[in-house]
């Protein structure tokens, strides 16, 4: 996979450019991972930036940012992967929580997404990443 994009995010505010950012690469560069949607359902890029916007948050809320965000394609999927420097806080599955009061960002990226997992590395990062492919974004 090649690396298309990396941006860094220090506050929520930042989440806004990283989305503009997204949305100006993927129609060029990802063509393949989100062809396949339909009128009434969310694009593959309106799913990756979705998905985009709900990890960086949860690592900026969770692990205290900065998050860096990159973005892999390999023409028939994309990966996006959002790293930061909490490995000892696993990402945690909302449950038993009111609508209303968040704590769905996970739910959404595993709705979104063709496959989500994460893993931490010897050097100190955890690394939380969505894949997509032209089938996942079909609508469910």
């Amino acid at each position: 996979m090649t690396v298309v994009g990396t941006w860094t995010v220090r506050s929520v505010e930042e989440v806004s450019a990283v989305r503009a950012a997204l949305a100006s690469q993927l129609p060029c560069d990802c063509a393949a991972a989100h062809s396949g949607a339909t009128d009434d359902t969310l694009s593959g890029i309106q799913r990756i930036i979705l998905v985009a916007s709900e990890l960086v948050s949860n690592a900026l809320l969770h692990a205290g940012g900065p998050a860096t965000v990159r973005l892999l394609c390999d023409g028939r999927s994309a990966l996006l992967d959002v790293v930061d420097r909490s490995p000892d806080m696993p990402p945690v599955v909302a449950t038993d929580r009111a609508l209303g009061q968040g704590g769905f960002g996970l739910h959404l990226a595993r709705r979104a997404a063709h496959t989500v997992g994460w893993y931490s590395t010897s050097s100190g990062e955890k690394h939380v990443w969505a894949r997509f492919t032209a089938p996942a974004l079909a609508p469910r």
